[in-house]
């Protein structure tokens, strides 16, 4: 990353990876490493932005003659870059544009910045609103109503679309009355995902995965990190019974309990993960749940 944020960015990332690890029991194994889910991101956005630590405009609000527009624009900047940047490994390209208004509002984007193939838009109601969005007519959940953050809830929902080739795809905003709504809207280049390979269509072709097919796709998975340059650690399967982790056979499971370091997620994320693995631990997981 090479924007102003990237600091902010990976501390944050830090700190859900943190909060993950601490959420887990005592004494068992780190649960497998998943895309941090959008509440727990944001969960995490939220106590930083509400503590001030990263978020430096926002501090600076509270001061005397400082521009409360400036602080949601870093909040709804930080919340979208975290989002695109760190959660899916797109990049932000061109001149963001920030609103604060009411009212209908459209927002057209042009000038598309070589490689962008989507819009990213984030925003906050400043009052409660009947606020709905739409990227290119493409209705986005906003919340019914749109709620204003408050000292304990930071609210700033994100979304990233992807669109068209051709035309210049716009944003509109709607909402009756006064009530005052901030908006964030950028082009976005998204992040080439790897196609599963044939070995794992060949494994979830009949929506079924064995054990053997379960260890072999965790294999190729390691392999893959491997050859990039980013091998894992050892990795046994983990059983558990009676609330305890172990790798005896037993009980339920077994699954593969691991980490992956923060230099080597976004090989995991884009390439090894969903060329290897994804689709394979996705029906494991289905099929044998973590109690």
């Amino acid at each position: 990353m090479n924007d102003d944020f990237s600091p902010r960015l990976t501390a944050m990332r830090d700190a859900l990876v943190a909060e993950v690890d601490r959420s887990g029991t005592p004494g068992t194994a780190p649960v497998p490493r998943r895309r941090p889910t959008r509440g727990a991101v944001l969960a995490v956005l939220a106590a930083f932005v509400v503590g001030g630590g990263l978020t430096g405009g926002l501090t600076a609000a509270a001061l005397p003659g400082a521009d409360p527009d400036a602080a949601v624009e870093t909040q709804l900047a930080t919340s979208a870059r975290y989002q695109v940047e760190e959660s899916n490994h797109a990049t932000v390209l061109g001149t963001p544009t920030f609103l604060v208004t009411h009212g209908d509002r459209t927002i057209t984007l042009d000038d598309r910045p070589r490689g962008a193939d989507a819009i990213t838009v984030s925003w906050t109601c400043l009052d409660r609103a009947d606020l709905r969005v739409a990227v290119d007519g493409t209705r986005v959940d906003v919340g019914d109503p749109c709620l204003p953050s408050t000292e304990d809830v930071i609210r700033t929902p994100w979304s990233m679309t992807p669109a068209d080739d051709a035309g210049n795809p716009s944003v509109t905003l709607s909402s009756s009355g006064s009530a005052r709504y901030a908006v964030w809207v950028s082009w976005v280049q998204r992040a080439t995902i790897a196609e599963p390979s044939p070995q794992q269509d060949a494994e979830t072709d009949d929506g079924v995965v064995t054990l053997q097919e379960y260890t072999t796709a965790f294999n190729r998975l390691q392999a893959c990190m491997a050859q990039a340059g980013h091998p894992m650690a050892v990795v046994p399967l983990t059983y558990a019974a009676d609330g305890l982790s172990s790798s005896t056979p037993g009980g339920d499971g077994p699954w593969y309990r691991y980490g992956i370091a923060s230099e080597s997620i976004e090989v995991y994320d884009t390439q090894c993960y969903p060329r290897e693995f994804e689709a394979v631990d996705t029906i494991w997981q289905g099929e044998h749940p973590e109690p």
